[in-house]
């Protein structure tokens, strides 16, 4: 029930219990109270007055109070993040190209090694989809090796 439809049931029932106290005390013929017409009424008036009071000072206290607020959904969980992670080693006259990410990992680790005259070339992101969120390549040339690498923003050199 709203804060308003509250105050409105608050203020009816202390009419209404003002109305009724004044209506029973003109009334009955009670031997203690004034009999006459003027005397009787200020006395009505202000029995009815005492109770729409004391009925408005507990409904005010309901109509008043704030409800509680229905609790947030939950947030949606995160997505785990997805890795993608790659290793490689070229020797002799080998080559190895690592390209990573078609926008479906969030992470991508790439480690190589080329040694002699073994070529790595490794780009990291591409693919038509998203670029990752972290990308991680790590590369090792020993001899003539060569290792080439790009991050997520351009094509790897030679490519």
């Amino acid at each position: 029930m709203s804060r308003a439809v509250r105050w409105v049931v608050a203020g009816v029932a202390a009419v209404v219990t003002f109305g009724v106290g004044v209506a029973v005390v003109r009334a009955l013929p009670w031997g203690w109270l004034p009999q006459e017409d003027g005397a009787r009424l200020d006395t009505a008036l202000a029995f009815g007055a005492i109770a729409g009071t004391a009925v408005l000072a507990g409904l005010g206290w309901w109509a008043g109070r704030e409800q509680p607020q229905p609790a947030p959904a939950p947030a949606p969980a995160p997505e785990p993040a997805r890795t993608l992670v790659q290793t490689a080693t070229a020797s002799d006259d080998g080559r190895i190209e690592q390209t990573g990410g078609g926008g479906e990992a969030s992470r991508i680790e790439q480690h190589a090694e080329a040694s002699e005259r073994g070529s790595v070339v490794q780009s990291g992101g591409r693919g038509g989809g998203a670029v990752p969120e972290r990308i991680e390549q790590r590369g090792k040339a020993t001899g003539n090796g060569r290792v080439e690498q790009s991050g997520g923003d351009r094509p790897a050199p030679g490519v």
